[in-house]
């Protein structure tokens, strides 16, 4: 049995390490961080931790809009118009829900779950780093717009990285009383905010608009007026001086204009200009979900709707670039509802645990996934579907969710015995 007892701290050590180096990979490169998550899978499934810790995705709250997400795509792959394009390569991703369900098998009184937060705060860094080297390079060359800083992962998902990235920060910032570990976290802060404002990503720009007061409060001790002020105009003031972002606001300005100024019957034509792509994508997804409210278009249908029911000259689209928009056509109010469900559990089981890092980290999570899709389908990006999942599994560590299972059980059991 000490043989036994053994091994099963090495398989439990493996894991962690395994879904370090996923957290660490994974604002570098999706790549990398999906072999970690393949190996932690089989670590997980090899060592017979998903069948001894079966309890934990039957009998915990937090797991069962998981696996409902985990079936929804295949169901619906069943009546879906595009089942071998789309439909199988939307399907497919449900692999990273799989990383999650192994990251929730941790051995989390064993293995902080904190330094998991701090792998992926490690690599956001290093590639924020190498962004810092490529703006400096570009400057030298006099192009500063339309480009994608660091590596890895898009502006799209990159940003979103990063203004969690400023928030778990805000977060130590708050809690360290120490000056010269906030000196460096003030340093760590303003490196991710350089790298968010020099990309051209507005979803990056609006989702840390929206939730800048969770990351003011953070950093002020006493709610001032004349601090909150003083943070917002620097905020604004360095926001002013990237190009990426004047770029980015006059090219919205021209969306909105174009939009106010095209004549009525032209306004969702692809003729009209390239800017009027999003709003046609939303006229597109409320169609759809119209005519299919209850189980939707199917896993990938909507490039099929809408080639079946537009103009040859209407532009094509694979997915209405918001989150909510996808799983209501895709899946109708089932998927609404599966998803709205999942938030619910992600954000109130970390709302108790919102004064410790890992329940900060998945409150924030939640908050910069939910709000960044409003402009783009994250759950359908790799990167953020990822962070989605191996997020969802850090809950396990809550004090809540703690609890012994049969196996667990078991192995006391032995110890005790003379």
């Amino acid at each position: 049995m000490d043989w036994l007892i053994d091994k099963q701290i090495r398989t439990d050590r493996l894991l962690f390490y395994a879904c370090a180096g996923a957290f660490f990979s994974l604002p570098l490169s999706i790549t990398s961080a999906t072999v970690f998550g393949i190996l932690a899978t089989l670590v997980w499934l090899c060592s017979g931790k998903a069948y001894h810790q079966r309890y934990i995705y039957i009998q915990h709250s937090w797991s069962w809009p998981v696996l409902l997400l985990m079936i929804l795509p295949w169901i619906g792959l069943l009546y879906s118009p595009d089942t071998t394009g789309l439909g199988v390569k939307y399907a497919k991703k449900t692999h990273y829900w799989v990383y999650g369900l192994a990251v929730a098998a941790i051995a989390f009184k064993r293995f902080q779950s904190e330094q998991l937060v701090q792998a992926f705060l490690a690599g956001l860094a290093v590639n924020s780093i190498t962004a810092m080297f490529q703006l400096g390079i570009i400057f030298i060359q006099g192009d500063p717009l339309g480009f994608d800083l660091g590596v890895g992962s898009g502006y799209s998902s990159m940003s979103a990285f990063l203004v969690l990235g400023i928030m778990v920060s805000a977060f130590y910032f708050n809690e360290v009383k120490d000056n010269r570990r906030r000196f460096y976290l003030c340093l760590l802060m303003g490196l991710f905010f350089i790298h968010l404002i020099m990309m051209k990503g507005r979803n990056g720009y609006f989702t840390f608009i929206v939730l800048s007061p969770f990351i003011v409060v953070k950093l002020i001790e006493r709610i001032n007026v004349f601090k909150v002020l003083l943070i917002y105009s620097l905020i604004i003031g360095l926001a002013a001086l990237s190009p990426a972002v004047k770029d980015r606001v006059s090219f919205t300005v021209k969306e909105i204009n174009a939009h106010i100024n095209a004549p009525v019957e032209a306004r969702w034509r692809k003729n009209l200009i390239d800017v009027e792509a999003r709003l046609w994508m939303y006229v597109c997804a409320y169609r759809a979900f119209k005519q299919h409210p209850v189980f939707g278009v199917g896993t990938g249908g909507f490039k099929t709707f809408v080639e079946q029911n537009g103009e040859p000259d209407w532009p094509l689209l694979r997915h209405p670039h918001n989150s909510f928009l996808y799983m209501a056509v895709s899946f109708g109010i089932v998927g609404v509802l599966a998803l709205t469900w999942f938030f619910w559990e992600l954000l109130k089981n970390s709302w108790f645990q919102r004064k410790t890092v890992a329940g900060y980290f998945v409150f924030s999570s939640a908050l910069v996934i939910f709000v960044s899709g409003i402009f783009n389908s994250q759950i359908l990006n790799a990167e953020t579907a990822f962070l989605l999942a191996v997020t969802a599994g850090l809950q396990q560590g809550f004090p809540q969710f703690s609890i012994q299972g049969p196996m667990e059980k078991e192995q006391r059991l032995f110890k005790s015995k003379p």
